[in-house]
C-alpha cells in the first residue's frame, strides 16, 4: 500500500488492475484551454468579492488561488458564506471558458485505441478531472470514447474536487474498486500528488513534444518514476503485454 507522502516507486504496484483512472485535458485529450484566462478570472472574481489586490498571483495553479481566496475570506470575515459564492461565480465562469475551448478538444495519439482495448480486456474505465461536467462528457462524446467509461467524476459532482484525493476515493467506490486494485494516469504533478495522497498507483503519461524531456524531469523530480510516452507503452504496462 502507498501511504501518503511516500515516493511512488517501482515495487508499489498491485496487479491484477481492475480499473483504469484517467485524467482529462492533457491526457485524453489536447485542447486550446486557455488557463492563463482562468487563472485570472479567478483572481478578478476573488477581488471583487473582497481579498485584496496582490493576495494572489497568476503562478498558482487554479485549485491553489481558490483555496487561497476563500482562505482569506474566512480569516477577514470569519463567515463561510462569502467563500461559497465566491466559489459558485467563479466554477460559472471557468465552465465559460473551458465550453468555449470544446471545439478545439482532440484525442491525444493513440487514446481511442487503447481505451477500446482496455474495455474490451474487461478493465473499468474512469475519469477523474477539474473540468466541468458539461465539457468532460461532451469532449468525450465528441472524440467517440464517451460510452467506453463507467463513471465520470468532475467539479460539478459533490464532495471535494480533483486534487483533494477524497474525489479519486469517492470515484472508486462508485466503481466498487479498492484503491489497491486502481491506477491513476495523468500528464500533471496535480494528478501525482491526488493519486499518492489516496494511496492509489499513479503512471504519468508525457507525450512527446516541445517541452517533453522538461515536463518529465519535473515529475519525475517530484516523484513519479513511473513515466510512459505513448498509449501503447501504457496498455503494455497494465496488461503485462504488448
Amino acid at each position: 500500500m502507498i501511504r501518503p507522502g511516500e515516493p511512488i516507486g517501482p515495487t508499489t504496484y498491485h496487479k491484477p488492475y481492475m480499473a483504469v483512472i484517467f485524467d482529462l485535458d492533457g491526457t485524453l485529450i489536447s485542447s486550446a484551454l486557455d488557463f492563463h484566462a482562468m487563472r485570472k478570472a479567478v483572481i478578478e472574481l476573488a477581488q471583487r468579492s473582497g481579498v485584496p489586490p496582490g493576495e494572489l498571483h497568476t503562478t498558482e495553479s487554479v485549485p491553489q488561488l481558490i483555496e487561497h481566496a476563500k482562505t482569506k475570506l474566512h480569516a477577514m470575515t470569519g463567515a463561510d458564506h462569502l467563500g461559497m459564492r465566491f466559489e459558485g461565480e467563479t466554477n460559472r465562469k471557468l465552465d465559460e471558458i473551458e465550453m468555449s475551448a470544446l471545439p478545439t478538444a482532440k484525442p491525444t495519439p493513440g487514446a481511442k485505441e487503447a481505451l477500446k482495448s482496455l474495455s474490451q480486456d474487461g478493465y473499468r474505465l474512469g475519469v477523474l478531472t477539474r473540468s466541468c461536467e458539461g465539457f468532460a462528457r461532451t469532449a468525450l462524446h465528441n472524440v467517440g470514447v464517451l460510452p467506453l467509461f463507467m463513471k465520470i467524476r468532475t467539479r460539478n459532482d459533490s464532495g471535494p474536487a480533483k486534487p483533494h484525493p477524497e474525489s479519486l476515493l469517492l470515484l472508486l467506490k462508485d466503481m466498487n474498486v479498492t484503491k489497491d486494485r486502481a491506477l491513476y494516469v495523468g500528464d500533471g504533478s496535480q494528478d501525482m500528488e491526488c493519486a499518492r495522497a489516496a494511496g492509489v498507483d499513479f503512471t504519468a503519461l508525457v507525450h512527446p513534444g516541445e517541452k517533453a524531456q522538461v515536463h518529465e524531469e519535473e515529475l519525475r523530480r517530484l516523484g513519479s518514476f513511473h513515466v510512459v510516452h505513448t498509449f501503447a507503452e501504457l496498455h503494455r504496462q497494465v496488461t503485462g503485454r504488448a
